[in-house]
């Protein structure tokens, strides 16, 4: 186990693996809440609920390829993270 961790759970009084699980879970808890703000920010912007409706808009020419297709990427990208970060958050440490 690392030194540090060990130290602080042991201040705290609790076992260094439930520490370690506990401050996993708050990781992966705040990174879920930044990309939720992300992904509103992008839905508000361009008035659609996906990155496929998004790309749908710069298709059809309702929306500027740039900077959109960027953020279609992004978001992409954001649902991709999301997904990664559930799947641990599901399985056992």
């Amino acid at each position: 186990m690392i030194p540090v961790l060990e130290d602080v759970a042991q201040k705290l009084d609790i076992a260094p693996d439930a520490l370690w699980q506990e401050s996993l879970n708050a990781y992966i808890a705040r990174e879920l809440r930044l990309i939720d703000l992300d992904v509103a920010d992008l839905r508000d912007r361009y008035g659609v609920a996906s990155p496929e409706e998004l790309k749908e808009r710069i298709a059809s020419g309702d929306v500027y390829s740039h900077p959109a297709w960027e953020d279609m990427i992004e978001w992409e990208n954001l649902e991709a993270y999301r997904k990664r970060l559930i799947q641990l958050q599901a399985s056992p440490a």
